[in-house]
């Protein structure tokens, strides 16, 4: 059991990393896209290049995802059930929201164009990063309690900080901040999404080293 689980937090750990580096390259051929001012999920939408690549690997770290919240509860379950069944629900819904369905049914480039997968797109993005947002400060109070106070602290300001950013990205659509830094939407949820996957990775990393010794 205990090499099992520091595989799977290792294969979780490149999930994490990956999930913040791919955008990056999925974007190099993607001529006129911007990081700032667009989202990621455009980079699914038909008109990117790498489409394909960009959307299976979606419903592959969604279904990662879902692994998490078992290899949480293997290492605090027994503690703190109650709040590893609640962590390990919002991983099932970011998983599914933001990258399974993300996956299977990509936006198009043009907003204005509504149609059945964007909208179910939108649904499960909104619900799935919404989850996720609470993430953070769960696991902070976890690592308070168990005296990981340095963790704990990173845990709950990443989720302050993830909860502004994420209010910045909602906001920065309206026409009242065109124009300004307030609409670079792009920005503003890599930020959100930054910040939550800061405490996932170095709890991670915590497992992987506890396995080790």
């Amino acid at each position: 059991m205990k090499i099992k689980m520091q595989v799977l937090s290792i294969i979780i750990l490149i999930v994490l990393v990956a999930d913040i580096i791919l955008p990056f390259l999925v974007a190099i051929p993607y001529k006129g896209y911007n990081h700032l001012t667009t989202v990621m999920s455009v980079l699914g939408a038909r008109t990117s290049p790498l489409r394909v690549l960009y959307n299976v690997w979606t419903i592959i770290s969604g279904c990662i995802f879902i692994l998490f919240g078992y290899v949480l509860f293997y290492y605090y379950g027994e503690q703190y059930k109650g709040l590893c069944i609640a962590i390990g629900v919002l991983f099932i819904l970011y998983g599914l929201g933001c990258e399974i369905i993300s996956g299977i049914f990509p936006v198009n480039k043009n907003a204005n164009e509504k149609t059945a997968s964007m909208i179910i797109h939108g649904i499960g993005s909104v619900i799935g990063f919404m989850a996720l947002l609470v993430v953070p400060l769960l696991l902070g109070i976890i690592q308070l309690r168990t005296k990981a106070n340095i963790v704990g602290i990173i845990s709950i300001v990443s989720f302050i900080l993830s909860l502004v950013a994420f209010t910045l990205f909602v906001m920065s659509d309206k026409p009242t901040f065109e124009n300004t830094v307030l609409a670079l939407t792009g920005l503003w949820q890599r930020l959100a999404m930054y910040m939550m996957y800061l405490p996932l990775i170095i709890l991670v990393l915590k497992f992987i080293i506890r396995e080790s010794v």
